[in-house]
């Protein structure tokens, strides 16, 4: 059984566009579509969805208005909130919201969004099931098979520092060498999320262990410093930072 959706958002491009982005993915089971806040709540009181996609701005009822509703009424929905804007992020999460996105929206996005649902509700997702069957089986002495001009090379994940993908070819970063591999960044991403690595980049995967500083960068993004012998600096999307601070703090 997969997610049951609604959207809520008065601007048809942004609307059409999420729900192809929603709608390409197979964990979702259904998207329904409200063209304003108050269609929005008549929508939550008829569907009961497990998550509800807010426009922050629209002209009958704003997104934090339609969000203390929706809380009250079904405080089981997931509030995951869009906007061009990121200055409402503050009072977004004062309504518990699950997760904030900035327009435009791409596919990691959506990705990050569904990632953190799996975590809280892995039953709604057959896809999260399977996940979880393989994280049981995981031994410590598995390795990441690097298939090199002159054979293979089995790498730890803990000797890892951060995986980023350039033009043409992702790169396996270690301490101090880095490796072409042939895995798409999406399929490191799914090997080594349980040994501790995380997306924080459309372009990067990194190994929390190997984080030694975050330091503020521009609008309201940040930068990693790595522990790896260059001490590379690697960039933190502004969607991604709550969900950093949350797995890398205690």
């Amino acid at each position: 059984m997969g997610w049951n959706i609604v959207i809520a958002d008065d601007e048809e491009p942004a609307r059409e566009e999420l729900i192809y982005l929603l709608e390409s993915s197979e964990e979702v089971d259904k998207v329904t579509a409200a063209t304003g806040g108050m269609d929005a709540i008549k929508k939550v009181k008829e569907l009961a969805p497990d998550v509800l996609f807010l426009d922050m701005d629209m002209p009958d009822l704003s997104g934090l208005q339609v969000a203390e509703i929706v809380g009250e009424m079904n405080p089981q929905v997931k509030i995951v909130f869009s906007t061009a804007y990121d200055q409402y992020a503050i009072h977004a999460f004062k309504l518990r919201a699950f997760h904030y996105m900035l327009k435009p929206y791409d596919e990691e996005d959506i990705a990050m969004v569904f990632r953190e649902l799996r975590k809280i509700q892995p039953q709604n997702s057959a896809a999260a099931a399977t996940a979880l069957g393989q994280s049981a089986s995981i031994k410590t002495s598995v390795k990441l098979a690097l298939e090199l001009e002159e054979g293979i090379r089995y790498v730890s994940p803990k000797d890892i520092m951060y995986i980023s993908k350039e033009v043409k070819h992702v790169e396996v970063h270690l301490h101090d060498k880095a490796y072409i591999v042939s895995y798409t960044l999406s399929e490191l991403e799914q090997k080594l999320e349980p040994y501790g690595f995380f997306r924080c980049h459309k372009s990067y995967l990194v190994n929390l262990a190997a984080i030694s500083e975050m330091k503020t960068w521009v609008n309201g993004a940040y930068n990693l410093l790595m522990e790896d012998a260059g001490r590379s600096t690697i960039p933190v999307s502004r969607n991604y930072v709550k969900q950093l601070r949350l797995k890398l703090e205690i």
